[in-house]
Parts: structure tokens; sequence; C-alpha cells
């Protein structure tokens, strides 16, 4: 039925996998003539991820480390999955622990190879849970092993009106205290002669048949967890902390004091610090090598944490400007422990910038698209702006009488040039999105009005707006099928 490992596939099932990869399965349904059954069930076999390397990522992300990761390796290696079964583009599972004598139910909806949600009945606070990590290794790893069935709506079209009658009474029959309730609403809702939206509606919906024609399928992004992991990182990277030196030749050592502060500002620079937040921004460029839709809504989730943390934004905002009046030299104006969290602090924003400018070189990207792209930019520039403004006009530790003038809106001026003006924060990534590539057309790379969206790999930006207005911010960074 599905090929091995050693065996030449087919045309038809080379051709299933290029349809798993990259068309909506309801295009397929609405081929005339019908796409045979069998084909149908090798397009969902072929939508599954096939490499762990995307379930270690988004492991990663959501957990913070890999550890959940390996521990879902330790239970697919010693046989905790239990009970697979793929329903269309649906996966279950059981996991059972012997040692713990506990047993957990997997749920796993996949679509054109990446997985959009996963459920797991334990109790760890994030999606991406061990148990979840399990299961969908065995299912790349052991694809054959697993009872495949078309969706439930393609089963019930086959099935007569008394089948389907005996269907629903034994499901009901079977789990009576779970369903009851819910089927007798559903029930009332289609007997009622008032309009409802059951009875307006055409269809119904099958949570085993995959997304629908024109949704865009991505990878599923834990977003609180994501948000509760930075900012535990960025408050306690801004936490003032005592410097250790594993030197103890250092002590007995008389360097000049400005040798003294260049090594203390190079040593977080060198190192990257915060470490978590540096390993964050290189995914992102990964994901964008790899045309992952999560590339923009990981650097957006990035950028608010940063904007809400007001002892980041002032720190970046006082070593830019301080380089432009100093040439260099403002460390000396932040004497202190934190003079090198400042600088590393600064460093991370602008590679935030950096990252923002490459996605705003997007050739794919709508002219409204740049439009929505630089309003975002723009704002963010603007409240780095306030923040600063309410700092100085309401420092933690009130200032000398002769330094009331800093509290100003505009800040203070720098050979008659306001520190606002000097202050690129996103100026560099709001300049990108001007750039327009209609004299450098390249067929399948920069946008066209004709392009057929679904044979991109877009992926929406600010995805909270989507909700409101759905025909917005659709960033494309475009492949060839």
């Amino acid at each position: 039925m599905f090929p091995s490992e050693k065996s030449v596939s087919s045309l038809s099932e080379l051709a299933a996998k290029c349809v798993a990869s990259h068309i909506p399965f309801e295009l397929v349904e609405h081929v005339y003539p019908p796409v045979p059954e069998q084909l149908q069930l090798q397009i969902a076999f072929w939508s599954f991820p096939d490499s762990e390397d995307d379930i270690r990522l988004y492991s990663c992300l959501a957990n913070g480390s890999a550890d959940e990761f390996q521990r879902g390796e330790h239970l697919f290696r010693d046989r905790a999955v239990k009970d697979v079964l793929q329903i269309g583009f649906h996966l279950s599972a059981t996991v059972t622990l012997t040692m713990q004598r506990a047993q957990y139910n997997v749920a796993v909806t996949f679509d054109r190879q990446r997985v959009s949600s996963c459920n797991c009945t334990c109790s760890s606070s994030a999606h991406w849970c061990s148990h979840i990590v399990a299961v969908c290794l065995y299912r790349i790893h052991l694809p054959t092993q697993v009872c495949l069935r078309a969706p439930v709506s393609e089963s019930l079209q086959r099935l007569r009106r008394d089948q389907l009658q005996k269907f629903a009474q034994y499901l009901i029959s079977e789990l009576p205290r779970q369903v009851l309730p819910t089927a007798q609403r559903i029930l009332d809702e289609l007997l009622s002669a008032q309009p409802n939206p059951i009875n307006t509606t055409c269809g119904a919906p099958d949570p085993t048949a995959g997304a629908s024609a024109y949704e865009y399928t991505s990878w599923f992004l834990d977003d609180k967890t994501l948000h509760n992991n930075i900012n535990k990182i960025l408050v306690k990277f801004c936490v003032p902390a005592p410097i250790v030196f594993s030197d103890v030749n250092y002590l007995s050592t008389s360097a000049p004091p400005a040798a003294a502060e260049w090594s203390s500002l190079l040593r977080p620079l060198r190192g990257r610090e915060p470490e978590g937040m540096w390993n964050l921004l290189s995914i992102i460029r990964e994901m964008f090598k790899r045309n992952d839709r999560n590339a923009i809504p990981l650097l957006e989730i990035i950028t608010e944490e940063v904007m809400a943390c007001e002892q980041i934004i002032v720190w970046w905002y006082s070593t830019k400007s301080a380089l432009v009046a100093w040439g260099g030299g403002g460390g000396g104006k932040h004497a202190g422990g934190n003079c090198a969290a400042q600088h590393a602090c600064s460093s991370l924003c602008d590679e935030v910038v950096v990252l923002w400018r490459l996605a705003a070189l997007n050739p794919g990207l709508a002219p409204h698209e740049r439009d929505t792209l630089h309003e975002q930019l723009g704002a963010w520039h603007m409240k780095v702006l306030d923040k600063v403004a309410k700092s100085r006009a309401h420092p933690p530790h009130p200032p000398a009488r002769h330094h009331s003038n800093r509290s100003h809106s505009h800040g203070p001026y720098i050979n008659g040039i306001s520190e606002n003006e000097v202050f690129p924060g996103f100026h560099p990534a709001m300049e990108a999105c001007f750039l327009e590539w209609d004299d450098y057309q390249i067929p399948g790379v920069t946008y066209t009005k004709e392009l057929n969206p679904l044979y991109h790999s877009p992926f929406t930006i600010f995805r909270h707006g989507d909700k409101q207005n759905e025909s917005v911010h659709q960033v494309g960074f475009p492949s060839y099928i």
C-alpha cells in the first residue's frame, strides 16, 4: 500500500506526496472526477511531517530547552506509545507510563506536513510535552505501523440513512454521559423552526478533514508559554548582579580604568548575553531560510516583550545616543555594575531591528503589506520615544536640580540636534519598507497581482489582526513548487 524505505516510489505516490505538501485537501475533494479513495489515503499518509527536526525545534521553543524532546525520545524507544490511529488529518494515541502507572491521551492535527495543533491530557503547562513528542516520533519513524482511515466525512457519505441513524445511536450509547447533552442540544437546533447557525450553514465541520481551501497552515506555536519564558529571561537579565571573575590573578593586576571598562563591555558581546534571547533570534534566522511562516509571529512576540521592558528601552536609547555624541565612549557616562548589561541589551535590540529589516526586504510582499509593516514599525519606534520621555520625567531616583532639563519631551540636544533625531531605533527597518521590486521582476519570487497565493509559502504578520480583517497582512516568502 505505502512504499518502504528501499522501494522505488510509483508516479501516483510521488504525486500524492507533492499534493500533500502544498495543496489543501479541500481542493482535492472538489476535483471532478473524484479522486479515488486509495489515493486520498496516500495524500493523508504523506501529509504528516517526515522529519523530527521541526518537532525538536517547536518543542524547544515551547519548553525553553531540549529536555522535553529528550524525554519524548525515551518514551518512544521504551515503546510507551500505544493505539496509534490516524483518521484523515487527525492523529490520536495513548502514552502509557509503566513506572508511574499513568496513561495520557494525545491528539495531533496536521496539514501539509505541519502540525497545526496538539493536545495532551497531562498537566504540562506547555503544549509540546514529551508525550506529544513521543507520538510524533512514532508517526515519523514507524508510519506503516499506524492504522490509517479516511476522514470521517468521507466515511459518512458512504452510509445509507439507516446506517447513519444506527451510527448516531451507537455513538450516544457508548458515551452517554459525555455525548448525550451535546447530542440533544444539536438535535434541538436542527429541529428548531428559528434560524440558527447549524440550519443556515451548508455542510458541517470535520476535525479530521484537514484545513480549508484558503487557510494558511503553519506550525503550532505556543504563544503564551513563549511570552512568559521571554519575559522571565529579560527581567532576570536586567536585575543588577555582581560580576564574578574566575581568574584570581585579576585581583593583583592594576589595569588602567579604560581597559577595565572595555573588558567589562566586551564580555557580554562575546558571549551574546542573554543567551536564551540570542538563541531565539538565531532560530528566527533559520526560520527565514526554511520559509517557516512562524518567523514573523515569533519575532513579533520577542519585540513585544522587549518593548514591555522599560529598562531595556531606556538602555537602548541612551547607548545609541551616547555613541553618536561621544564617538563610542558612552560607557563612562553610565559607569556601574549594569554597564555591561546595558550594552548587551542595546546589541539585542539592534539585532531585532536587523531581523525586521530582513523581513521588510522580502520581494514577495504586496504594497499594502509593506504599508502595514511600516505602520507597525513606526508605532514601535514612537513607543520607544514615549517610554524614554516618561522615564526621564519620572526617574526612579530624583535627579539633581541641574539635570531637570532632561525630562523635556524632545530630550537633550547633541550639537544642536535632538537625541530623538539621532536615535536610529526602528528607522533602518522602516526605510527597507520603501524598497520596491517593480524594476526587477523575477517570476515566482517577486510579488505579482496574478499570483495564486496558494502556491506560495505565506505567513501572517500580526496574527491577532486577522480576526478583525481576514484580507490583510499576508507576508509571503515565495518558493517554487
